[in-house]
């Protein structure tokens, strides 16, 4: 048992966020924490500001990272960066199988489907940034065949599956893959994608340049930054949990590398030049026990969101769609 506590001790101390890995060896040989790599950042990942404070703290593969708050740029981050190969590994094992991307999120890719079709003008290009195996694609593809159509993700695999089923044109590869690309689109989706860009300053920087003049970008996102703030400070008045041992944050997926709030992207997408940004609610994804709870949900919140004139979003996610002047991308 001594032997087994000072393993998990060294063990502790070498893994990245546990100031006093003393307090967590019995939860370390708990959960069997295996000695992880990782590196933490000691700037935003954005603005490269150094003044932050913390939101909250979390356990992800035997790691403590803590979300913070940029003061300057309002970005939420975590601040430390797991193993690529582990994450790579991780995604690999837990990708969504087709009844994910066929049925449960089928209202989804119409919602997004319908929104790109609006944006895009006759014989237009679009691209999917991270767009998997290409079900989004395929479903616009039925809604305008007249449109171009390019898929961009990670994986190889996805890619191939894209190309070989639907036919599209496909770049495998990360944001340098895009960078290398000098076809401009009328309209950019990115939907769920955003979020585990390690380089996100780059994807800013690039998404004008992948952009027509007048284009748009569509991002789909997680809405749950005042669910994420509401508990935190629940448990820090209620005494429930010593925020110093907060092994999760609840309603943040630990998988995620940002929370992107509202404010957040509203001035990066006026910084980079877009002229009109709305925020929509999004559809729900369809659940295995469908009832009429949900879609009756949307349909209050789209009147909450019409009635606010966009204000106020309920929906857990949201879309957000950020127009380009005619001058301001084509001469970026």
């Amino acid at each position: 048992m001594k032997e087994e506590r000072s393993h998990m001790l060294d063990l502790l101390r070498f893994n990245k966020g546990f100031s006093s890995p003393e307090e967590w060896v019995d939860y370390g040989i708990q959960h069997n924490f295996k000695r992880v790599r990782a590196d933490k950042l000691d700037a935003c990942p954005d603005c490269s500001s150094r003044s932050s404070r913390s939101v909250g703290q979390f356990i992800y593969y035997s790691t403590l990272v803590r979300l913070q708050l940029c003061i300057d740029c309002g970005l939420i981050f975590a601040d430390t960066r797991i193993d690529s190969q582990v994450i790579q590994s991780h995604f690999e094992n837990a990708y969504k199988d087709e009844h994910y991307f066929l049925r449960r999120r089928r209202r989804v890719f119409d919602q997004l489907a319908c929104l790109i079709s609006r944006a895009a003008p006759r014989g237009g290009r679009v691209l999917d940034v991270g767009g998997a195996k290409g079900h989004l694609l395929a479903v616009l593809q039925q809604q305008r065949p007249d449109l171009g159509l390019v898929l961009n993700d990670l994986s190889t695999e996805a890619c191939n599956h894209a190309a070989e089923c639907y036919g599209f044109e496909v770049i495998p590869g990360d944001v340098n893959a895009l960078e290398r690309v000098t076809t401009r689109f009328d309209v950019v989706v990115m939907s769920d994608v955003v979020y585990y860009e390690p380089d996100l300053k780059k994807l800013w920087a690039l998404l004008p340049r992948l952009l027509a003049p007048g284009g748009s970008i569509i991002i789909r996102m997680p809405n749950k930054l005042s669910l994420i703030k509401g508990w935190q400070l629940f448990l820090r008045f209620s005494g429930r949990e010593k925020m110093c041992m907060q092994k999760r944050i609840r309603f943040f997926n630990p998988e995620h590398l940002y929370v992107l709030s509202r404010s957040y992207l509203t001035n990066r997408f006026k910084k980079a030049g877009f002229s009109q940004i709305r925020f929509l609610p999004s559809e729900l994804l369809v659940q295995e026990q469908e009832n009429i709870r949900y879609p009756l949900f949307y349909s209050v919140a789209k009147a909450v969101s019409l009635i606010s004139l966009g204000a106020i979003v309920l929906t857990p996610s949201y879309v957000v769609i950020a127009s380009a002047s005619e001058t301001t991308v084509a001469n970026d």
